[in-house]
């Protein structure tokens, strides 16, 4: 996955968000009244493919009554509707991120959580500045989660100098001071001598594993750990860690929908609702993770956005894994605007070095190893095919072109055992894909939902990732355009907080592919209609929800964004700096004035 968080994003949206907050505490209790409104003189993109433009727009209440010519709408909304000037302004239905973490757990920190608790966004790699940063940040107290100083976002580079960090922040006066750094990618951490002794991280608990369970640790020659961790251990990190307070995530989650509706997003795929990376916990109806505070967000109606939640589960403990799912989805079913439409899945981890989890056809360069999939492929198989058969949706971490080769295996044969299903089966990442693999996505019939702010050429693509993988592998880096033209879904997704959320940001990359060392294959360039759609209709039908979002249609729901530009025709360096006037959730705003 991508390494670098955006820096000057974060800090943009920890403002903004911010900023929002504390003008309207409860967003989404602004009232509209049920009076229509008929919104003329702006550009209008429906998503629509049979009609994808328009003059006018005109709603009533929640719905959209009318759209097309000013004429026709000015005729249906009749001579009472009250009249909204766009003043030249874009109109576009409400985005869908089809892969995010906005609230997280207790146990994994979401959006909400980055956006409330400490960033470290140097990424000059100066181990200085950053013991100085946790100092002023542990003497603050402000970023604390029980006794545990928590810095979030640090750029994957500083993993390569584990010991030297550990020699100064397990010593003096970090001595005694749990202290846990989250790498941000979401999947790497390091933790100081105080937090990992915790943790049970020892050289003692260390000689005791497998060469295959060490992987997962920072370690010498002589066993001692230098904090760095990696999913399993990254894990065996976070349970050790003092939860947050109830009222804690709530605050983590209403900073996460107000920053999403402050990006025009009114809908999301929640990728990890409870659960960890790689399942190794059992999900249970006991630690539903952030469920509670979706359904405390919805009684105070501030669950502004249409959510799809996925819980984590582990292949290898068994199919009555979907009866734990099921049992979340009749405890929460009484949840506005919340659906949990089956599990989340981990095919395998990420690729960048020194983590090296993900799953490839070839060895890693380095050590001539081979990383295997999360899931033994026959027992996968079965998994897969009994949730489409109670017709859930699939929705798998997918990074390496191996893990993407055995998970499109599984949704084969679910479309086999199934040919008339029609779950929106997913994959998201898709960081490399053999090419003969390509196709298959059409072919079964799976959304690839993907994070293109990510195809850059800078040190995440290049310096990070070329030495360490096959070149042919390293050449297919987020094939977007060729499973585009595959004739693939492709939806929108940030992975936030991963990277940024905003929408326009991920358009304007996905167009150029350009970084500072350059072009990331620009055959693979993406059209911007095609991005568009990918934020709107594609990502409605991700959430299986495009019969009522997604589009602005007649009958759908008043979900409506107002940008400042023409994001069809501005030039590509104008498109990324896109700034939202307001956003409509069920007709009533969320973000910006009441129009």
């Amino acid at each position: 996955m991508k390494q670098t968080l955006n820096n000057k994003l974060t800090q943009l949206a920890r403002g903004l968000v911010l900023s929002v907050i504390a003008s309207t505490p409860l967003a989404y209790a602004q009232t509209a009244s049920d009076s229509t409104l008929l919104f003329y003189n702006g550009h209008v993109f429906t998503a629509e493919p049979s009609a994808p433009y328009a003059e006018a727009v005109a709603i009533r209440g929640d719905k959209i009554i009318a759209v097309g010519s000013q004429a026709e709408v000015e005729k249906t909304a009749g001579t009472g509707a009250r009249r909204v000037d766009l003043g030249g302004h874009f109109l576009m239905p409400g985005m869908i991120d089809s892969h995010a973490h906005p609230i997280g757990t207790r146990k994994v920190l979401g959006g909400g959580a980055v956006l409330t608790l400490a960033n470290f966004t140097d990424t000059s790699g100066s181990i200085d500045s950053l013991v100085q940063f946790v100092g002023q940040t542990m003497d603050a107290k402000s970023s604390l989660l029980g006794d545990t100083v928590i810095v979030n976002g640090l750029d994957l580079s500083y993993w390569s100098h584990a010991a030297q960090i550990d020699a100064q922040l397990s010593s003096g006066r970090f001595a005694n001071v749990p202290v846990v750094l989250y790498g941000s990618d979401g999947h790497t951490g390091w933790a100081n001598k105080k937090a990992r002794s915790r943790a049970g991280i020892t050289p003692a608990y260390l000689r005791k594993l497998t060469p295959a369970q060490r992987a997962y640790y920072g370690f010498d020659a002589s066993f001692t750990p230098n904090g760095f961790v990696v999913d399993v251990g990254l894990t065996q990190v976070r349970i050790s860690i003092p939860p947050a307070a109830d009222d804690t995530m709530l605050k983590f989650g209403r900073a996460g929908v107000q920053y999403l509706n402050a990006l025009g997003i009114t809908g999301w795929l929640d990728a990890a609702v409870t659960g960890v990376v790689g399942g190794d916990i059992p999900i249970s109806v006991d630690d539903p993770g952030a469920l509670p505070i979706y359904r405390e967000l919805a009684k105070r109606h501030e669950l502004s956005g249409h959510v799809v939640a996925y819980p984590v589960i582990k292949p290898a403990d068994g199919n009555q894994q979907l009866d734990v799912v099921e049992a979340l989805q009749k405890l929460y079913s009484d949840v506005p605007n919340l659906k949990i439409p089956g599990p989340k899945v981990f095919a395998d981890g990420v690729v960048e070095y020194p983590s090296q989890t993900a799953a490839l056809t070839k060895p890693y360069l380095n050590t001539g190893k081979s990383t295997p999939v999360l899931f033994d492929a026959a027992h996968f198989n079965d998994l897969v095919v009994e949730a489409d058969r109670r017709g859930m949706t699939v929705h798998i971490h997918a990074i390496g072109d191996l893990a993407v080769k055995q998970s499109l295996d599984a949704f084969a044969a679910a479309r086999n055992a199934n040919p008339s299903g029609r779950a929106p089966h997913t994959m998201t990442h898709l960081q490399f894909v053999d090419v003969a693999d390509v196709p298959r996505f059409a072919q079964y019939r799976v959304n690839a939902a993907l994070q293109l702010l990510w195809a850059t050429s800078d040190p995440s693509t290049n310096e990070e990732l070329k030495p360490y993988i096959d070149p042919a592998i390293h050449a297919r880096l987020y094939p977007a355009r060729s499973l585009l033209e595959s004739g693939a879904t492709i939806a929108g997704a940030s992975d936030w907080p991963v990277s940024t959320a905003n929408p326009f940001e991920a358009i304007a990359q996905a167009e150029t592919r350009s970084g500072p060392e350059g072009v990331l294959d620009a055959s693979q360039r993406m059209p911007r209609e095609a991005m568009l759609y990918a934020y709107t209709r594609n990502s409605a039908q991700v959430l299986d929800q495009l019969d009522h979002i997604g589009t602005i249609a007649t009958g759908k729901q008043a979900d409506l964004v107002l940008v400042d530009r023409d994001v069809l025709t501005v030039p590509v360096a104008d498109l990324k700096d896109t700034r939202v006037i307001w956003t409509l959730f069920a007709g009533k705003a969320v973000h910006g004035p009441q129009p």
